[in-house]
């Protein structure tokens, strides 16, 4: 193989609302262009600027023509594996003189590892010893005392194991008697969960080890999830260690990752890939192609939203050029009907030709801003089932009301089934309910939106029934439009 020498590296963080966070990932990028020759252009995914369309084209301007790419990400899922490389699939028709080599996530590492070990033992300092472990042996200085390993939880399960493999090196490479992992979200075992579990087997001591890079959203999330777990029970000590962002592992499992792309030895892990590998939890990835959009890997780049290809898809009335409104369709008012309940099926105009709910389904955005809006732990889910079963009436009520669909109770806790007319149906409207920021997962026909104990009627109810009720009305629509063809 020839030798690779790159001039520049653009090193990709995902980004975040939280300031803080930017800064350490910036502090980041400081330190790591002390180690290497090649410049350094550090770029968002998403949330933050630079997007990475923008270090792309400074690092071409510059005259750059061997480039490393490198995503900050622990683990590989749908960010390493699609947007980032749409993005470079693009950047390689615009520069085809330039050459990308696009280097693995950081995952499982030995510098990682030793990272999370030397956190956990300065969240240990001052906990006295085992005094009949006078040699200090590893598994019996903090004999109970639980490693509870936190993952940022993925729809991907390669990098869930990713986050299982480290707790399990952590126990028996590094000597802890007692390491249990969890995930914040999407999967399970939850934070509460794991935390319970440790307490259950006689945990009087819990170190809370987050694998997280950088500040934000998701460890403020984990603090207040240990912190409610900590009330319920006093009499465990709760402590929590750092977050990997400062230690100098990090900057050398970077390096590591890096150095590959340079040789050509980058390994991804399409050997474990739900895209590559046909697993039957995720038949739906199977096969697809690879693909983001320009919220993400193909922010900044130019487009045209499609305007081309809008006729051949609009409905029926729209398709002889007829405006569409631009009021979002989240900005309605709540109607109610005369027992005070909320008439769902009046909010957006139905057929009114003055405010035709297509119109609206058609113009509006995400109706729930900002975060997503992911399921509740199980646990809290359990713990006011009274309050889960009044919002999963309203919301199954606002979806019949709109939809026509039926509803279905869910085996797991926190989730409301949607019974579709087919599972074609059932996959399209799943992956536009994503596009409006509500998590959605499907069992066959069935979609399953997330219901929680302190859900409100004018946010997360609301967002729910109108993202459902978007989707719907589109596909209704659009299949109406084929039929007559």
């Amino acid at each position: 193989m020839p030798e690779f020498s790159p001039t520049a590296l653009i090193l990709i963080g995902h980004g975040s609302r939280d300031a803080e966070g930017v800064q350490e990932f910036f502090q980041l990028t400081r330190i790591l262009q002390a180690r290497i020759p090649a410049k350094l252009y550090p770029c968002f995914l998403e949330f933050s600027d630079p997007p990475i369309i923008d270090a792309v084209r400074q690092c071409v301007e510059e005259g750059h023509h061997r480039v490393v790419v490198q995503p900050l990400f622990l683990g590989p899922a749908g960010h390493q594996k699609n947007d980032i490389p749409t993005l470079l699939k693009w950047a390689t028709v615009q520069w085809p003189e330039v050459e990308f080599r696009y280097a693995a996530p950081l995952g499982v590492q030995y510098a990682l590892l030793q990272a999370v070990d030397d956190r956990c033992r300065r969240a240990l300092q001052g906990v006295a010893l085992a005094a009949d472990n006078p040699s200090n042996a590893l598994p019996m200085q903090w004999p109970r005392t639980a490693i509870a390993f936190i993952g940022r939880g993925s729809s991907d399960p390669d990098s869930n194991s990713d986050v299982a493999k480290m707790a399990r090196l952590l126990a028996e490479g590094w000597g802890y008697a007692w390491v249990e992992y969890g995930f914040y979200s999407i999967v399970q075992p939850g934070v509460a969960e794991t935390l319970e579990r440790c307490i259950r087997l006689g945990a009087e001591r819990i170190i809370v080890a987050p694998f997280l890079l950088f500040t934000g959203r998701i460890h403020r999330g984990i603090l207040r999830q240990t912190a409610a777990v900590a009330a319920a029970h006093p009499h465990v000590d709760m402590r929590f260690a750092d977050l990997l962002h400062g230690h100098p592992n990090v900057v050398e499992a970077i390096l590591q990752r890096y150095q590959e792309a340079v040789e050509g030895n980058a390994s991804m892990t399409c050997d474990l890939c739900k895209y590559r590998q046909r697993m039957p939890a995720y038949a739906d990835d199977y096969g697809a192609p690879q693909s983001s959009d320009h919220h993400h890997g193909l922010r900044g780049a130019p487009h045209s939203h499609g305007m081309e290809r809008l006729a051949a898809i609009l409905p029926p009335r729209y398709q002889g050029g007829r405006a569409v409104s631009a009021a979002p369709m989240a900005a309605a008012p709540l109607v109610y009907d005369a027992e005070g309940r909320v008439a769902w099926d009046r909010i957006w105009g139905v057929d009114d030709p003055e405010n035709p709910f297509c119109e609206l389904a058609l113009a509006g955005g995400p109706p729930h801003r900002g975060e997503l809006l992911e399921p509740v732990a199980p646990q809290e889910a359990l713990a006011d089932p009274e309050s889960c079963a009044r919002v999963a009436e309203e919301i199954g009520r606002g979806v019949r009301m709109t939809t026509g669909l039926s509803t279905v109770p869910s085996r797991a806790p926190g989730w409301l089934g949607i019974q579709c007319e087919s599972e074609e149906m059932a996959i399209w409207l799943l992956r536009a309910i994503v596009v409006e920021n509500i998590a959605v997962r499907r069992e066959g026909c069935v979609l399953y939106v997330p219901v929680g104990p302190r859900f409100q009627l004018e946010s997360e109810i609301k967002n729910v029934v109108t993202a459902v009720a978007k989707t719907h009305h589109y596909w209704s629509e659009h299949l109406r439009e084929q039929a007559a063809q």
